[in-house]
């Protein structure tokens, strides 16, 4: 069998699903490695709240002994996945970032996303950092301590899911979920160089997740490449729905739409180069430009950010009260801010978030899919405040309840990565998650042929 190395583990999970599949490593091996670099990583990067290595051991043997009677349970059985600590995995304990030390409450069931991907044969690992009760884009906490992004020592891998994002661009799991209330999926990936997917409202269950909007979160998925995302989403998804639009087939009939204008949103320049390039020379049938610039991102901004901190001191107030000490200084006035919101607060940043939906739906007329940058910035180090314009181009899509990918684009000057957004209609995850593929092998053959005229 093949001698695995640190190596290894940073391939994608397509390509981990082959060797096992022929027979060059067995689940055993991979999980034991993974599990060896998740604690030699630990004090550097942080990304893991909690593992379970006896279970994720006797997960990885049952698979073993399913791959040798020919009972595999899916393509990706035996591989490893982890969890943002707002989502619930049986036996294992859900802090959801906050201040608890050993008395978190232990899930007496898996999430049903959970659910799905154990009963495909995954492996959970264990729990991963986040940013405290996923309030806030840093995952700087101050309970269990700062997830390092794996890239770049003292920045951040973005947040809240920022531990799902650190660990699969480590290489310490083949996939990882996570959640996104206004970007907290895509964020991270942009960030950290790897792909995550925003499924469509109701496309991925909820039931098992500690949400912090019931209208804007999602639970999403994060891997090494877009190929990953499109076989993970078969298992992941709550049914099995055909797309409700059938897309085209390759890129030169894809109708596009996309931000005409970076420089208004003040998008970084080595970003916004890249995006105009990217869009420049991308094949397809039309492009439709549209005018972000129009759009009021920080009263939408505001208005989400409303919403969630009401929603959350009511989901936490009886804990808050209980345990005040769970929960930082800084959380505690976020919560008492939001307690502290009028009805006619709240029916006002409802108003503001249902405009932001219609607009964004208005920017898709007649386009396949809208693109943009994920993200106004690369990732920033810890020391540094943090930019109050992370979600401008995230945030709408939730409010929206559209399916989108953040996929890697580029490397900025500084040698930071930064993603592309491609935004789809919910429904259309499958043929989004198609599409997305497709770029990935564009862009990469794109970059080969810029390397041989070099």
């Amino acid at each position: 069998m093949l001698k695995l190395s640190d190596s290894h583990l940073h391939e994608d999970a397509t390509a981990l699903a082959q060797r096992l599949q022929r027979g060059e490593c067995s689940s055993e091996q991979l999980t034991a490695h993974s599990l060896a670099a998740i604690e030699q990583t630990h004090s550097r990067l942080n990304a893991y709240v909690f593992v379970d290595r006896e279970s994720a051991m006797r997960a990885a043997r049952a698979s073993d002994a399913r791959r040798k009677a020919g009972n595999l349970l899916s393509s990706f059985d035996g591989l490893t996945f982890a969890v943002k600590d707002n989502i619930a995995v049986k036996g294992m304990p859900t802090a959801n970032g906050l201040g608890y030390r050993g008395d978190a409450p232990t899930s007496e069931g898996d999430a049903e996303a959970v659910a799905r991907l154990r009963s495909a044969g995954l492996i959970p690992l264990g729990k991963l950092n986040m940013h405290e009760i996923a309030l806030g884009a840093t995952n700087d906490n101050p309970h269990w301590g700062r997830c390092e992004n794996p890239l770049r020592e003292g920045y951040t891998p973005g947040g809240s899911s920022g531990g799902s994002a650190a660990a699969v661009a480590a290489g310490l799991c083949a996939f990882s979920l996570g959640t996104d209330t206004m970007g907290s999926v895509r964020i991270p990936a942009s960030y950290c160089g790897v792909s995550g997917l925003k499924p469509g409202r109701g496309s991925v269950s909820a039931q098992g997740v500690t949400r912090l909007s019931r209208r804007l979160d999602t639970l999403g998925p994060l891997a090494r490449s877009s190929r990953d995302l499109r076989g993970l989403w078969p298992l992941l998804r709550q049914t099995a729905r055909e797309d409700r639009l059938v897309g085209p087939a390759d890129l030169a009939s894809t109708r596009w739409a996309l931000v005409a204008d970076c420089e208004p949103l003040g998008v970084d320049a080595d970003i916004a180069t890249a995006f105009q390039q990217f869009v420049a020379t991308l094949p397809g049938s039309i492009q439709l430009q549209r005018k972000f610039a129009d759009a009021d991102f920080s009263a939408i901004r505001r208005a989400g950010l409303l919403m969630c901190e009401a929603e959350a001191n009511v989901t936490f107030a009886g804990k808050l009260s209980r345990r005040p000490a769970l929960f930082s200084e800084e959380l505690q006035r976020l919560l008492k801010w939001g307690a502290a919101r009028s009805a006619p607060d709240l029916v006002r940043a409802e108003d503001v978030v249902e405009a932001a939906a219609n607009w964004l739906n208005t920017q898709l007329q007649g386009a396949d899919f809208l693109l943009t940058p994920t993200t106004s910035q690369t990732a920033f180090p810890f020391s540094q405040a943090a930019p109050v314009n992370q979600a401008n181009l995230t945030a709408c899509v939730n409010m929206a309840g559209l399916a989108a990918v953040s996929i890697p684009l580029g490397i900025s000057s500084e040698g930071l990565p930064f993603g592309v957004q491609i935004i789809a209609r919910a429904g259309a995850e499958t043929t989004l998650l198609d599409t997305c593929v497709a770029l990935e092998a564009w862009l990469l053959c794109k970059s080969n042929s810029s390397h041989e005229m070099a």
